[in-house]
């Protein structure tokens, strides 16, 4: 692939971007203004060459030639670094070596920071290969195939959802348990392996001691018996394994809908995902893991609703001749604020997260001078920002500069701005750092619509590198996770307890900020795509980050803490990467200072409330990131609401975070809803 040459990248509406004909989904009825899209209807993202570059140097891959790096994945640490990593198709963990694979069912354990149910063990079972490699993957499962010199020996499939290992031979071979297989019934055995007891299926199989054959075409599949039900019961309700899954999605006026098919198995055993609702009454018995209680169920698909968000990025100060509207003083006292913010905006940053954060942070008191008719500052800060992006906007830039620009890395097939930041030449956090610059975007061509021509073509590249690539060039739904609903930050994964993500606000942001610019260019495709993403995003961050129900976590009386800040593939933690501090830990899950944090933050004021007072109460305010703990403390009510409003009269401009304004608090507090 040249630099001279122009790419076209699918932005669909989530069917496309997953190659899923929604128009055969069974999904509740949508609107005709919101009729599902197939992969015929999708919208097309031209984006200009960028200058190609490889930026991560030295990243081993165990990946089929050609194939697209699957970064920012549940199963990311699998496939990059000089050894695979554990990962956790939940509620299962996996782990694999050249000759090896493990199911587990790990045990969960709790601190007073920590509910993790990392890998240990398992029931490793023995394969003639020496090698594998990723040969078919989607963003909810993933394909490995195991080899020898000779060549495959067999194909190995795990997926989110789906509680069990499948393996089908490409030739006769050989799979053997650490311990001899026991025969439960026609072509089902099970094996005890670290106190937990495991079945295995294959109708086709012949067994001898631990020792499974298979004939070429012929399949296996391992699972973890729950103590509540039988290796009998679990027999009869799988099919065939599963091959994949294809995720569509659809959008009513109320909810964002999302579906996944498991491929290849006509019926057979599945599992909500974390903060969905089970179905008690399956009978397939139960799972402890660290998000809670499991519930196995017969079937092929999956489907989960949430409430649909409408994107934002306006602060509604309402009519001044209206009891609701923000009066006279206070729209005074804003514009003075803003006015002093904008004249403090000191030199930005080269690097794309804090360049794009602070050039976010103009935009938004661009929009906010516009939202107060105040002409003359949304030009000031509309020029200011345009000279800030103008740089990073030229596709060329990186052919002139060494700063303040991007690239495209052919090798990770990613788009690197440079200066790279936190791991970002490594596809991390771009969903963080690219949201920002979209924020910027979206502002910028709300204050100047001119400019929109000027920014498109890397605008469309980083919208293609974080949500909406062709498959082949750019991956697509680089962060996205349809089955858990939220967002992986890291790009390759080289942790032991999976993928993570810590700042689910800036993953919020950035759905945000995507679906405002498709609205902004007239894509139709690409702004359902990313509601979507964003109503999911929202409602995860929320039911599993701040407002988690830890009811039937076991031991859940040793957790100290009625929130967690990081999510893991196998663990949850009360901790962020970077501090210590209460006030930060809560203060990660609300930045930036936006209207769209009303829409998902204000759901439960107690909860609210017990959020700020185990951050440390009025006290986090002139801590770490307190200043977003302020902000989202005035959601707890009218009482905490005038309380934050005191609060901010004495606040130092020392603790307010570099992006964020004291204007903005002003307008989060007298535009609060209800």
């Amino acid at each position: 692939m040249t630099s001279g040459a122009r790419r076209s990248v699918v932005a669909a509406a989530g069917v496309a971007v997953l190659g899923c004909i929604l128009a055969a989904c069974s999904l509740s009825p949508a609107p005709a203004e919101h009729t599902p899209r197939g992969p015929d209807a999708a919208a097309i993202v031209e984006w200009a060459p960028l200058p190609e570059r490889q930026v991560a140097a030295g990243v081993t891959m165990r990946l089929a030639d050609g194939d697209v790096p699957p970064t920012n994945r549940w199963y990311s640490g699998l496939v990059f670094g000089d050894a695979p990593q554990a990962v956790y198709p939940y509620p299962l963990a996996f782990r694999a070596t050249g000759s090896s694979f493990s199911v587990e069912l790990p045990k969960v354990t709790v601190t007073p920071t920590t509910i993790a149910a990392s890998a240990g063990v398992g029931l490793m079972i023995e394969t003639d290969a020496t090698s594998f490699a990723a040969t078919r993957h989607d963003p909810v499962s993933i394909t490995l195939e195991y080899r020898d010199d000779t060549g495959p020996v067999g194909h190995l499939t795990i997926a989110e959802g789906w509680p069990v290992v499948g393996f089908v031979a490409e030739r006769d071979t050989a799979l053997s348990a650490p311990a001899s297989l026991v025969a439960e019934g026609d072509g089902t055995w099970s094996v005890a392996a670290q106190g937990q007891t495991y079945g295995v299926v294959a109708p086709d199989a012949d067994v001898s001691g631990s020792t499974l054959r298979l004939r070429a075409g012929a399949s296996a599949q391992w699972f973890a018996v729950p103590e509540d039900s039988t290796i009998e019961a679990w027999a009869d309700a799988l099919g065939q394994p599963v091959t994949g899954v294809q995720t569509s999605f659809a959008l009513d006026d109320t909810s964002a809908t999302t579906r996944l098919a498991y491929t290849g198995s006509g019926s057979t055993i599945l599992v909500a995902a974390p903060g969905q609702r089970d179905d008690a009454s399956c009978a397939l018995g139960t799972f402890a893991t660290a998000y809670g209680t499991a519930i196995p169920c017969p079937g092929a698909e999956l489907t989960s609703s949430v409430p649909r968000l409408t994107p934002t990025a306006s602060f509604d100060l309402g009519d001044i001749d209206t009891p609701a509207g923000a009066d006279a003083i206070t729209r005074e006292r804003i514009t003075d604020a803003l006015r002093e913010d904008l004249a403090a905006t000191p030199t930005l940053p080269s690097d794309t997260y804090g360049g794009g954060k602070a050039m976010a942070r103009i935009g938004s008191l661009g929009l906010l001078a516009q939202s107060l008719g105040e002409t003359e500052l949304a030009d000031q800060a509309a020029g200011r920002l345009w000279s800030e992006l103008a740089e990073w906007m030229d596709p060329a830039g990186c052919e002139k500069r060494e700063a303040r620009c991007f690239v495209y890395d052919p090798v990770l097939r990613t788009v690197v701005g440079l200066t790279p930041s936190f791991g970002s030449e490594e596809a991390n956090d771009h969903h963080f750092h690219y949201g920002y610059f979209l924020s910027a975007a979206t502002a910028l061509a709300a204050l100047d619509p001119d400019r929109i021509d000027g920014m498109r073509p890397v605008i469309s590249a980083l919208a293609a590198d974080i949500a909406a690539g062709d498959g082949e060039s750019l991956p697509r739904l680089r962060h996205f996770d349809p089955y858990r609903g939220h967002s992986w930050a890291s790009g390759l994964a080289p942790f032991a307890d999976g993928n993570n993500q810590e700042s689910t606000s800036e993953a919020v942001m950035a759905w945000n900020a995507l679906a405002l610019w498709a609205d902004l260019v007239g894509d139709g495709a690409l702004s359902e795509q990313a509601t979507w993403m964003l109503s999911a995003e929202a409602y995860a961050a929320r039911t599993l980050w701040l407002e988690p129900d830890l009811a039937d976590i076991p031991n859940r009386d040793a957790f100290s803490h009625g929130m967690l800040s990081l999510m893991w593939g196998g663990k949850r933690d009360y901790a962020t990467w970077f501090s210590a501090e209460p006030s930060a830990i809560l203060g990660i899950q609300l930045i930036p200072v936006s209207p769209i944090g009303y829409a998902y933050l204000a759901e439960n004021p107690e909860s609210v409330r017990r959020n700020v007072a185990e951050a440390g109460g009025a006290d986090a305010f002139t801590r770490a990131l307190g200043d977003y703990v302020l902000a989202y403390a005035a959601l707890g009510g009218a009482d905490a609401a005038s309380g934050a409003a005191e609060a901010l009269d004495s606040l130092p401009d020392s603790a307010i975070d570099a992006g964020n304004a004291r204007s903005l608090l002003l307008a989060w507090l007298a535009a609060l809803p209800g």
